[in-house]
């Protein structure tokens, strides 16, 4: 099964959401494949004000220093965020021992805001939200990895077994952004992992659709292709996050790193603690 017919069925699985939005009298935007939820003003500055605490507990506790909760960390604190050593090539921010608590309270809000914005309709569970720095080349991102995120690929490429990714701009360099691309053909082995990005795309082709709205939340599934633009930008601050469907029971091979990293309900710290096996800030990062 090929091209436009296996890209249909899978915008299928995204139906049961529209009426649950339009009972809430929540507007939408339906792309191939992407989805835009109009967030509630107060809801996105309280995710905002959330992900800014937990970079302000990564920073305290990493250089023993009080911050303002008020903080400005692209202008006077830049440097200190950059050099935090709890953040991966990719540029996610990861949870540690000493920022725990305030990445609780912001996990249990995502669990919220899914509920409110009705993607539990069609979620069986929900993957571990990632606060993500996205770096550009000036400020030394290596785009020339196996898996950056600057080539056009799906997540599955890499071994992410959700059926598709939820993402929200949180703050920075709106020119550091997301482009999102349909793949000109599609086969079955496409949600398999690929050795690279590269040859992958090379096999599926790509078209364009359209780039990130910064004001929605953007649920686009695995066979929308998408890649970070960031050349000559500033940093930008993103939060995203993984979706098992309801509609797709396939057994999945979950990679080690994934197999815990999944839920279906809010969690309390303890079991956070368990889940994400936690290192110290000062230990070194792997």
């Amino acid at each position: 099964m090929q091209d436009l017919e296996l890209l249909k069925i899978r915008t299928k699985h995204y139906k049961p959401i529209f009426n649950s939005l339009k009972k809430k009298k929540i507007t939408y935007k339906e792309n191939l494949l992407l989805y835009e939820i109009s967030i509630n003003k107060n809801d996105h500055l309280k995710l905002k004000k959330l992900v800014k605490n937990y970079i302000r507990c990564s920073i305290e506790k990493f250089y023993n220093i009080k911050l303002k909760p008020n903080f400005e960390y692209f202008k006077k604190f830049k440097k200190l965020l950059l050099d935090l050593p709890n953040i991966t090539p990719n540029g996610v921010i990861v949870p540690k021992k000493e920022n725990i608590k305030s990445y609780l309270k912001l996990q249990n809000y995502i669990f919220s805001l899914c509920k409110k914005y009705c993607l539990t309709k069609i979620s069986d569970k929900i993957e571990l939200c990632e606060v993500r720095l996205m770096r550009s080349n000036k400020y030394n991102y290596d785009s020339a990895r196996s898996y950056s995120s600057t080539k056009i690929h799906s997540d599955s490429w890499s071994g992410n077994p959700c059926d598709s990714k939820v993402v929200i701009f949180i703050d920075g360099d709106k020119n550091n952004t997301i482009e999102f691309f349909k793949p000109k053909k599609i086969d079955k082995s496409f949600f398999h992992k690929k050795k690279n990005y590269q040859n992958a795309i090379k096999k599926y082709g790509f078209k364009k659709i359209k780039k990130l709205n910064y004001k929605r939340l953007t649920i686009f599934d695995q066979a929308c292709l998408h890649r970070t633009k960031n050349k000559d930008t500033s940093l930008r601050l993103s939060l995203d996050f993984g979706i098992m469907l309801k509609s797709i029971q396939n057994k999945k091979i979950l990679l080690k790193r994934y197999k815990k990293r999944f839920l279906n309900k809010k969690v309390n710290l303890l079991d956070l603690k368990k889940i994400l096996s936690l290192k110290s800030i000062h230990e070194k990062f792997n």
